[in-house]
């Protein structure tokens, strides 16, 4: 269980058949967040450099939600994906470059 603004959200991992992973259209795929239920569901079996990145789409869906963020789904779906392959980099190279420079940061 995490927090985001306030807000309990759970992850659960479930088989790829699972309903929770089943879109409107029918088809699967191997993550969903479900604002309803304050869940992500994510298919076991993903290997660990798989899950961050989907991990990592799912939580942008997640601070969406909680902060309130109104965008089409087609824009959501873009942030989420350039999180889920680039966030991770952009935070450590601002901790680094902050850590570098923190005597000119008062």
């Amino acid at each position: 269980m995490f927090e985001v603004n306030g807000t309990k959200w759970n992850i659960i991992l479930v088989d790829s058949n699972s309903k929770h992973l089943r879109r409107s259209d029918g088809s699967y795929t191997i993550g969903v967040c479900d604002n309803f239920r304050k869940t992500i569901y994510i298919y076991k079996h993903l290997d660990s450099f798989m899950f961050d990145k989907v991990l990592a789409h799912e939580m942008t869906h997640v601070f969406c939600f909680e902060f309130d963020l109104s965008l089409d789904i087609d824009t959501e779906e873009i942030i989420a994906d350039f999180i889920s392959l680039y966030g991770r980099k952009i935070v450590y190279m601002v901790d680094d470059i902050v850590k570098t420079l923190s005597y000119l940061v008062s």
